[in-house]
C-alpha cells in the first residue's frame, strides 16, 4: 500500500461522547516493537539466567564438593558416588509433569516455591552425616530443580516471538557453562579458605552455594511476570504492541496463544503432541547430548586431576573451558535466529563435540587433551540449547510447547543416568570407554538432525503448496502469491524485511476507546491513533491481504 494514503490521518483527540463502537487504531513502528523487546529482555533476561545460574551450581558441584574431601569424609566408593549423581536424575525425570503447572500455577509463586525449596535442599547437604542422607537430599534437590528449569523455555514463549525465540533460549541456557564455570571458580577460592577452618571444605562450599537460592526467592515473588499482560514494567501502549504481536503469531505462524493472564491447561492439546513422531526424534537427540551434558561437568575436575594437576589446580583449571563455551552458546544462538534454522548449527556442533571426545580417548598429550575439552563443551551446550528451542519452535499452542517440552525432559534426561556411570575410577586417567561412547553419541545426534530436517522441509513443502493454491483460488489475494521456492528452502518471511508500506499495515492494533484516552493523557500527540473511518476501513482490507501473503511465504516449521 502506497505510504501517502495514510498520511494526515491521525486525530487530535477521542471525543467524549464516541461510543465504544467506534473502530479505533493505535500504529507503532518497527523502532517500537524493538524497544519493547529490549524492555523486555532488560528486566526479564538476567532474573531468569541468574536463576538457572543458581540451579545448575547446585546440581553440578557435587563434583567439586567430591574432590574437596566429600569422598573421603564417607568413604564413598566410586559406586556410590555415581549413585549420588544417579539420586538427582531419577527425581528429576520421575517429576518432569510437574512443568504443567506452568500453566496452571502463576508463575511469581510457582518459581518462588521452586526456588526456595531447593536452596533449602542444597544447604541441607552440608550437615549430612552419612551417605544415606546425602542420597536422600540428592534426590529432593532434583524434584525441586525438575519443577523449574524444563518448564523456563514454554515460559518465555509467551513473551517471544519465534523467530526471537533461539537467542533467548541461550541466554537462558548459557547459565549453565557460566555456572559450570563459577562453580571451579567459586569452588577453588572457597575450599582454599576452608583449608584453614576446621569445618570439612565440602561442608562450607555446599553451604555457601545453597544460601543465594532462598535469597532469591524474595526477589522472584516480588519481580517474577507471570504473562506480559500482568508484566509491571510494561505500561499501556507495550501492553497494546504486545497483544498485536500475539495477533500475528496466531494469524501468520499459526500459533495457538494467549495473552491474558488465566491459566489453565487443555488436555486435547497435549495428547495430540503425544501422537507426533518430531517430538520423539528431538527427544532423542536430547537424550544423546545429555550424556555428554551431565556427565562433563560433574567429572571435569576428576579428568583434570587424573591428567596430574592438584585438586586445587584442577578446580580452578575447570572454568576456562566453560566461560568459551558460554561465549559460543550465545553466538551460535544469535546466528541461528538470524538464520532462521536450527539444524545445521545442531549438527556443526555436535560434530566437532564429537571429534573433541575422540582426541580425548586416543590423546595421551595433556595440554592437546586440555585444549579438546574446549570444542567438547562448546559443542554439547550448544546442542542442547538449540535443541530446546526446536521443539518450542515447531508447537503451535501453549499445551502444545509445554507437553513438548514435558515429553523432551523426560526422556532426554534419562541420558545423565547413562552420562554419570560413564567415567568410573577403575578407567582413569583417560577415560577411554566413557569418551568413546559420548563421541559416539553426539555423531548420532548429528545424523537424527539431519533426518529430521528432511522431513520437516518435505512438509513445509506440502504446507507451501496447500496454501498457495488456496490464494490461487481466491481472486482477491491472487496478487499477493509469492513464487514458489524449492522444497528445502530454510527461509521464510520476517516482519523485519517488510516492503514499502507494509510495516503500516502489519504494526498496528485495534484499541478501545478508554484505551485510546488514556493513551493520550501518557502520551499526548506524539502517539499515532487513528479513528478516522476511511483510514481504518483501508488499513484493514490491505492488512487482511498482506496477513494472506505473509501466511504463504512463512513455513509451517523452523528447519
Amino acid at each position: 500500500m502506497p505510504v501517502d494514503t495514510l498520511a494526515g490521518t491521525a486525530t487530535e483527540a477521542i471525543g467524549p461522547d464516541e461510543g465504544s463502537h467506534k473502530r479505533i487504531l493505535l500504529r507503532f513502528t518497527k523502532e517500537e516493537e524493538r524497544q519493547l523487546r529490549r524492555k523486555i529482555d532488560r528486566y526479564l533476561m538476567p532474573l531468569i539466567t541468574t536463576l538457572f545460574v543458581l540451579a545448575f551450581l547446585d546440581r553440578s558441584n557435587i563434583g567439586n564438593a567430591r574432590i574437596a574431601g566429600l569422598q573421603e569424609s564417607f568413604n564413598l566408593t566410586s559406586n556410590q558416588f555415581d549413585w549420588l549423581l544417579t539420586a538427582f536424575y531419577i527425581s528429576y525425570i520421575s517429576f518432569e509433569w510437574v512443568g504443567f503447572l506452568w500453566n496452571v500455577v502463576p508463575a511469581h509463586i510457582y518459581v518462588t516455591m521452586c526456588l526456595f525449596g531447593w536452596g533449602l535442599v542444597a544447604s541441607l547437604q552440608s550437615v549430612t552425616f552419612n551417605y544415606w542422607s546425602l542420597f536422600i537430599l540428592r534426590f529432593l534437590l532434583g524434584v525441586g530443580e525438575a519443577s523449574f528449569g524444563p518448564g523456563v523455555p514454554m515460559y518465555l514463549s509467551f513473551f517471544y516471538l519465534r523467530k526471537e525465540m533461539g537467542f533467548r533460549t541461550g541466554i537462558f541456557m548459557s547459565a549453565a557453562p557460566l555456572s559450570t564455570a563459577f562453580a571451579g571458580t567459586i569452588a577453588y577460592l572457597i575450599t582454599s579458605m576452608a583449608d584453614h577452618t576446621p569445618i570439612d571444605s565440602w561442608r562450607v562450599l555446599l553451604f555457601v552455594e545453597g544460601i543465594p537460592c532462598m535469597l532469591m526467592a524474595c526477589v522472584v515473588w516480588n519481580y517474577l511476570p507471570d504473562r506480559p499482560s500482568t508484566a509491571y514494567f510494561l505500561d499501556l501502549k507495550d501492553k497494546i504492541i504486545v497483544r498485536s504481536r500475539y495477533r500475528r503469531r496466531v494469524e501468520v505462524e499459526g500459533e495457538q496463544v494467549s495473552h491474558s493472564a488465566s491459566h489453565g491447561f487443555k488436555w486435547d492439546e497435549a495428547l495430540e503432541v503425544l501422537q507426533d513422531p518430531k517430538v520423539y526424534v528431538t527427544a532423542a537427540m536430547f537424550f544423546l547430548a545429555n550424556i555428554a551434558y551431565a556427565s562433563m561437568p560433574v567429572f571435569l575436575p576428576l579428568i583434570l586431576r587424573d591428567m596430574g594437576y592438584h585438586q586445587i589446580t584442577a578446580q580452578g583449571l575447570s572454568a576456562p573451558p566453560y566461560l568459551v563455551a558460554y561465549v559460543t552458546v550465545l553466538v551460535t544462538t544469535y546466528l541461528s535466529d538470524k538464520r532462521k534454522s536450527r539444524a545445521e548449527f545442531i549438527i556443526f556442533h555436535s560434530s566437532i563435540s564429537a571429534a573433541g571426545y575422540l582426541v580425548l580417548a586416543l590423546s595421551r598429550d595433556t595440554f592437546t587433551r586440555y585444549c579438546a575439552i574446549f570444542f567438547v563443551a562448546s559443542g554439547f551446550f550448544s546442542v542442547v540449547t538449540i535443541v530446546i528451542a526446536w521443539t518450542i519452535n515447531n508447537q503451535s499452542s501453549e499445551a502444545g510447547k509445554g507437553t513438548g517440552m514435558v515429553m523432551l525432559n523426560t526422556i532426554g534426561q534419562c541420558g545423565p543416568l547413562v552420562g554419570t556411570r560413564l567415567y568410573p575410577e577403575s578407567d582413569a586417567p583417560y577415560y577411554e570407554r566413557g569418551m568413546i561412547i559420548c563421541s559416539i553419541a553426539m555423531f548420532t545426534v548429528a545424523i537424527l538432525a539431519i533426518m529430521l530436517r528432511r522431513h520437516l522441509a518435505m512438509l513445509n513443502a506440502d504446507s507451501y503448496k496447500e496454501e498457495r493454491y488456496r490464494l490461487i483460488n481466491d481472486e482477491n489475494s491472487s496478487q499477493s502469491v509469492p513464487s514458489m521456492v524449492d522444497d528445502d528452502e530454510d527461509q521464510y518471511d520476517d516482519e523485519d524485511e517488510d516492503e514499502a508500506g507494509d510495516e503500516d499495515i502489519s504494526r498496528y492494533e485495534i484499541i478501545s476507546v478508554a484505551e485510546a484516552r488514556q493513551l493520550r493523557e501518557e502520551h499526548g500527540f506524539d502517539i499515532d491513533i487513528l479513528d478516522d473511518e476511511g483510514a481504518v476501513d483501508t488499513i484493514l482490507k490491505n492488512g487482511a491481504k498482506l496477513v494472506a501473503k505473509k501466511q504463504a511465504q512463512t513455513f509451517k516449521y523452523m528447519l
